[in-house]
């Protein structure tokens, strides 16, 4: 079996302005954190979970030409912004004495909600944005 031959000329032209900017991005959502433990403001370290997620998710779907594909970008941010959701809904509900299933409700939405969801959407995520996008690198990789 042969080894596939590159060819320097038919590679795509980096492009790192996107990756750049996510990196800032990470920078300053590590900023943020940082400041709300700092001034121990809980709020602030966990409003940033949906915030890195979708900085990493991002990072990760980034093709080597610095473009996205467009439904994995959609799948990606729809599955931060329910996240972001269910972590607005946990710190809004801290005060309340409401219980949901015998504990208190913004402690039941982390349980119940974002940990279940977190575990079964995001492995579904990462095998479609894996099949849509990263997958072809390999693909293309073997074709040549």
């Amino acid at each position: 079996m042969s080894e596939p031959v590159f060819d320097a000329a038919l590679a795509p032209e980096p492009d790192h302005k996107r990756a750049d900017m996510l990196i800032h991005a990470f920078a300053a959502v590590s900023a943020f954190a940082l400041v709300g433990m700092l001034v121990d403001v809980w709020q602030m370290v966990f409003l940033t979970v949906p915030l890195f997620a979708v900085v990493l998710m991002l990072k990760g779907s980034l093709r080597s030409d610095g473009t996205w594909e467009r439904q994995s970008t959609i799948g990606i941010v729809g599955y931060c912004a329910v996240l972001a959701g269910l972590v607005a809904w946990s710190i809004l509900s801290y005060n309340s004495d409401t219980t949901l299933w015998g504990i208190p409700m913004s402690m039941a939405v982390i349980v119940y909600f974002i940990w279940p969801y977190t575990a079964v959407v995001a492995g579904l995520l990462y095998a479609f944005v894996f099949d849509r996008t990263i997958d072809e690198k390999r693909l293309a990789d073997v074709t040549d």
